[in-house]
């Protein structure tokens, strides 16, 4: 088949083959289990089971975060002018297979210093691995097509995946760990090779889905010729091509507000995935099988909105959307903690964050697409751009809230609540803030 002739259809009209769309999904499936799996579980896991201070569990937290947003650009540079998309892809691939399983390999019985070198040592190999998987995948995008309809079709089909995968890290969650009935939650040492037996099952997974990502997603679709001339700004509407392949003083500033827009979004979906299931334990609700099927209800939630989104986007565009996005999130932080808890009110807790994050991140996505337009050649950097605040920000909030850890359940016996409801609406207070400064240059 004539790659020209290929290539064209897969453009024209901003259509793409269903085929090509589910090949894409697949790619990021890795990262997605590792992820839902790393922020979910790591901070409850090092605190219950590793048997490790709070704040030292959040320093590991925050060391994978930075590890991540040093590694972020880097691979933005390298994914644009070196080797193939697909080659970084496999590389970063075969980094978070090696190291994922080793997190939560169980070294409570190891000495202080071995454990922590290994905690150190696979965190820092495995966000390494995991930034240039997540650069090269969300680079593939502009490359696969011109159209802001097809790329923000692939952005929602995308974060299906990533959703779908989070399912299925709960539900292997809800198999392995006990459901004997128990009242409270209460995760201990003796649960340890039960989280390695679920990383293990889940590395299973994303592997498969990672071989089937480069056998079926040609490599061909992925080399488009673009324009030494255009511009960052080009979908914003700028014309002027003086600068020549230079991002001018605009260019920058609406790619910060992006960026503030983006992190937004990566706050509310990471802090409310990282303290739900703290606030599950606090609440004393559901025993330990609520670790599962809280997150995964709202992952199903999250699921939904995002198969929704595609038509509430085409009928009333990407600045309704957020906004609708932003409100569901404020709405979750209002009955989190104003509304007394009980098991209705913790799952529409999970189903109200679940639907804000979908809307919110996919339509950040979107937003980021447009921006960078037909030049592709940049499209990495863009993104690692958009994503390094958010990792660094993150992070600093995590080990924030971890030091100033109430320890006296006497006095602050809501703590994780409030924690929970705090983040959830100050992030998406920043999310509306920063949309009515780049409402200027969405379409």
């Amino acid at each position: 088949m004539d790659n020209a002739n290929e290539r064209t259809r897969l453009v024209e009209n901003g259509m793409i083959a269903m085929s090509t769309k589910l090949a894409y999904a697949l790619g990021h499936v890795f990262n997605d289990l590792a992820a839902a799996m790393w922020f979910s579980y790591t901070l409850i896991y090092l605190q219950r089971v590793a048997l490790l201070e709070p704040v030292v569990a959040g320093a590991l937290l925050l060391l994978g975060q930075i590890i991540d947003a040093i590694a972020t650009p880097v691979f933005g540079f390298l994914v644009d002018h070196y080797c193939k998309k697909k080659i970084w892809h496999v590389f970063g691939s075969a980094m978070v297979t090696l190291s994922f399983p080793v997190i939560f390999g169980g070294f409570a019985n190891s000495s202080a210093t071995t454990a922590m070198f290994l905690y150190v040592t696979s965190i820092t190999i495995f966000q390494t691995g995991w930034a240039a998987v997540q650069i090269s995948h969300l680079s593939m995008i502009p490359s696969l097509t011109n159209s802001l309809l097809a790329r923000a079709d692939l952005t929602a089909i995308r974060y299906s995946a990533q959703v779908s995968a989070a399912v299925i890290v709960f539900i292997v969650t809800w198999i392995v760990l006990p459901t004997s009935g128990e009242s409270m939650v209460q995760l201990d040492q003796q649960d340890d090779y039960k989280f390695r037996n679920i990383v293990l099952v889940l590395t299973t997974l994303g592997l498969t889905a990672t071989v089937c990502f480069h056998i079926f997603l040609k490599a061909n679709l992925l080399e488009r010729a673009t324009s030494p001339k255009a511009n960052i700004e080009e979908p914003i509407g700028s014309s002027d091509n003086s600068s020549n392949r230079r991002i001018s003083w605009t260019g920058i500033t609406i790619l910060l507000r992006v960026a503030m827009l983006y992190v937004a979004s990566r706050l509310f979906i990471t802090l409310s995935t990282v303290y739900l299931p703290l606030y599950i334990e606090e609440t004393e609700i559901g025993g330990k099988q609520a670790l599962a099927t809280v997150p995964l209800v709202s992952y199903v939630s999250s699921f939904v909105a995002a198969l929704l989104l595609k038509y509430i986007n085409r009928s009333c565009g990407t600045k309704v959307c957020y906004f609708l996005g932003a409100t569901v999130g404020l709405t979750a932080a209002i009955v989190t903690e104003f509304v007394a808890g009980n098991t209705t009110v913790v799952y529409v807790v999970a189903v109200l964050i679940g639907a804000g994050s979908s809307i919110t991140m996919v339509t950040a996505l979107s937003v980021t697409a447009e921006l960078i337009g037909s030049r592709t050649e940049r499209s990495a950097l863009v993104y690692s751009i958009v994503t390094f605040l958010d990792k660094i920000i993150t992070g600093l909030v995590v080990i924030f809230i971890e030091k100033w850890r109430c320890s006296d359940k006497e006095l602050c016996f809501n703590y994780n609540r409030d924690t929970l409801a705090i983040v959830c609406a100050s992030s998406m207070i920043l999310g509306l803030i920063t949309l009515i400064s780049v409402s200027r240059c969405l379409t």
